[in-house]
């Protein structure tokens, strides 16, 4: 250890005794470290707390491990659980990413799970696509050591290692499903249920296995918390084959982000399969629910009350804030709504009533004629929040899982500041306006797929800036560039995009000249 190495780690510690929850104080405290070895160890100390390190301070733990015998990660990881969402997926990891272990021959070998001794071993061997449970309580526990280990990697940017394990994850779950259990029932935790983004990409997989687009004829979701019950009941109309079951009652994998589905003979992430699931229920616009009626009681009281009438073009918008989740590893999907308010007068200017949806939490608007902000006021309704964007012109939406419900109806979307690059909507008549990518050291812009895909699929602003690069929320000028854009796109006398290419939206960047298709 240095003699600043000792200051810092004196430092450290003062705060943790103040401060226990601060992550930011020892995150900081292991980024400016640099003997191995005393990362090592303050890694371990500080594991011990309930908060998940970032990206960055995350990445330099496990290089450090490059100094650290097999013999004391094998420790740090018996010391630790398989329900520990970081010490024995952080070891599982190290191992991996700084090849002390033969991937291939790990990845081809069957591992009996019980037959492991010790964390380490059977951490090791949640590496093999074939890690064998003896009961269905040790597939699931299996499937979720999986799920971490693959989350250790895409945290600390080894995005290769990442995609992978996800393979990996994305496979046991359907061998589990097909071959172990030796049925067609596709089971669900209710992380499915708990997010409305969730629940909309659950709505698909419903009405996707009635269209046998995926290998699984029913579905079942355990029972647990339902973020929206409105929109329940209607996915509850999309299929005879879903029932809701008892937690554990029958195996089920939870909700990621980066797993992948099996849709027609191959894995895909879970918005390409939505896409799949929309061209085949024969919706010009991919609509697997039938627009509302103006006559809705819950429509025609907010009508009454705003003075909004059904014959109006509404917009409705959606910039997602920090407030409904706080999260500092997803704050580089939030966005200034400040930024919005031109282009929303412009539309207000052009006939549109904009209404703007959300949480109590959202930054107030200021009173606009035209503009209604709804987020904030006592009109809010769980039967709102999906009627409106449902029966919308368009929606002007942002990486949030609330401007994913508009796809459900068919509802014109343009998506704007989208981050990051894992999952992209699909609807060959949306846009998708990328969040900036630009480098640190001459705010060039990221403007070609392979860079912006690599960079984008970075969680944390402190990682993406380690690797010179930081995003930032487009400008007014740009958003009312990308509105103006697409609100002429919905001339009805503009033809319907090519059925016969991929269901994805209209990808673009925002260059020196404006916005541009990403290369």
């Amino acid at each position: 250890m240095t003699i600043s190495d000792s200051v810092l780690c004196s430092a450290v510690r003062r705060q943790l005794i103040d401060e226990p929850a601060s992550e930011d104080g020892w995150a900081d405290g292991i980024r400016a470290l640099t003997d191995n070895r005393t990362i090592f160890r303050w890694f371990c100390r500080l594991a011990t707390l309930t908060t998940q390190p970032d990206g960055d301070a995350l990445r330099k733990a496990i290089g450090a491990t490059r100094a650290i015998g097999g013999k004391e990660l094998s420790r740090l990881a018996n010391s630790g659980g398989l329900s520990d969402r970081l010490i024995v997926p952080f070891v599982a990891v190290s191992m991996m990413v700084n090849a002390r272990l033969d991937i291939p021959k790990i990845t081809a070998t069957p591992y009996r799970f019980a037959d492991m001794q010790g964390h380490f071993e059977k951490a090791i061997s949640l590496l093999s696509e074939e890690t064998i449970p003896s009961t269905a309580r040790e597939a699931f526990e299996i499937m979720v050591g999986k799920q971490y280990i693959r989350a250790i990697l895409s945290d600390a940017g080894y995005l290769a290692e990442a995609a992978q394990i996800g393979q990996n994850v994305s496979a046991y779950t359907r061998w589990m499903r097909k071959t172990v259990y030796g049925a067609e029932v596709r089971g669900v935790t209710d992380q499915w249920t708990f997010a409305i983004g969730h629940m909309v990409v659950l709505a698909y997989l419903i009405k996707g296995q009635d269209l046998q687009v995926f290998d699984f004829n029913s579905v079942k979701v355990w029972r647990g918390r339902i973020a929206n019950r409105f929109l329940w009941d209607q996915m509850l109309g999309l299929s005879r084959n879903l029932e809701v079951v008892e937690p554990g009652s029958v195996f089920a994998d939870n909700h990621s982000s980066q797993n992948l589905e099996w849709a027609d003979g191959r894995f895909v992430d879970y918005f390409e399969a939505c896409g799949v699931v929309a061209d085949r229920a024969g919706n010009a616009r991919g609509a697997i629910l039938d627009r509302p009626s103006s006559l809705h009681p819950a429509l025609v009281q907010f009508f009454d009350a705003t003075g909004i009438t059904p014959d109006d073009r509404i917009v409705t918008v959606h910039c997602r804030e920090a407030g409904y989740r706080v999260n500092e590893r997803h704050d580089l999907r939030n966005a200034n709504v400040v930024e919005y308010l031109p282009a929303l007068k412009e539309l207000v200017e052009q006939g549109y009533r904009v209404i703007r949806l959300g949480d109590r939490t959202m930054t107030p608007l200021p009173v606009t004629d035209g503009i209604v902000d709804y987020a904030i006021s006592a009109l809010k309704s769980p039967e709102l929040d999906v009627l409106l964007p449902a029966m919308a012109a368009f929606h002007i939406g942002s990486s949030s899982g609330l401007s994913l419900v508009p796809l459900l109806y068919g509802t014109p979307c343009l998506f704007l500041n989208w981050y990051p690059f894992d999952l992209l909507p699909w609807g060959r008549g949306n846009w998708t306006v990328l969040k900036p990518i630009e480098a640190l050291a001459d705010r060039q812009p990221v403007i070609d797929r392979a860079s912006y895909a690599a960079l984008g699929r970075m969680r944390e602003r402190r990682l993406l800036n380690s690797f010179g690069y930081d995003a930032r929320d487009l400008s007014g000028s740009e958003i009312s560039e990308a509105v103006i854009g697409f609100a002429r796109t919905l001339d009805p006398a503009i033809p319907e995009p090519d059925p016969s290419e991929d269901n994805i939206s209209r990808i673009v960047v925002t260059d020196r000249g404006g916005l541009r298709d990403l290369a």
